[in-house]
């Protein structure tokens, strides 16, 4: 009887823990990167992954970390505080939060940033045909 082996290597699994961010072996549970994100640190991050980066939206900030090796690319202070719902459309990453929308280059420059005022403070839902990101306002 002959055992099941994979010939290419496990994704780095991605977790995040207040302010943390960690690069876990998925098969040994090895811890392979950690990265200390700025923020409040009570409140949970939000993890957008690509085959190339990984972005990660704290209470008061937004990173860039390279995929696979956790290399930090980029870090800006955002223009809202709170839960953060990520959404990565062609050049431009947007970053909602308690009814505000900030949108990114992929760089780290805020581009544009919309109050709607008198519109709600709640977590925000994004989309465009065939890419949405749901609300989650669960911490």
């Amino acid at each position: 009887m002959s055992e099941y082996r994979t010939t290419a290597a496990a994704p780095v699994l991605v977790a995040a823990f207040l302010d943390q961010i960690f690069g876990v072996d998925p098969v040994t549970g090895r811890v392979l990167w950690e990265h200390k994100q700025g923020g409040a640190g009570y409140s949970s991050t939000a993890l957008l992954i690509t085959p190339a980066a990984i972005y990660a939206a704290t209470f008061s900030s937004i990173a860039c970390l390279r995929y696979p090796t956790g290399e930090l690319l980029w870090q800006a202070e955002t223009a809202t505080h709170g839960r953060a719902t990520l959404l990565l459309e062609g050049d431009r990453l947007f970053v909602a939060k308690q009814g505000e929308i900030e949108c990114f280059s992929l760089t780290g420059q805020s581009l544009w940033h919309n109050r709607f005022k008198g519109k709600g403070m709640a977590a925000v839902a994004l989309g465009v045909p065939g890419n949405v990101a749901q609300a989650d306002d669960k911490d």
